[in-house]
């Protein structure tokens, strides 16, 4: 399943899209991307708030 929520500006909490196969989140001011582990394709492009991607290790591919 993808889901494309690029350019929404007022999401904060992405904690319920972690079992999503394709997320796109670029462009939102989202800063928090520690549930997003088992996420396999991960858009992030513009996401200047995120400080650590550490849980991220699971993810197949992240396009920032």
């Amino acid at each position: 399943n993808t889901l494309d929520l690029s350019e929404c500006h007022n999401i904060t909490d992405v904690s319920a899209l972690g079992n999503v196969h394709t997320l796109n989140l670029s462009e939102c001011n989202i800063t928090d991307v520690s549930m997003l582990g088992k996420v396999h394709t991960l858009h992030l492009i513009g996401c200047k708030n995120i400080k650590d991607v550490s849980a991220l290790g699971n993810v197949h591919l992240i396009k920032n």
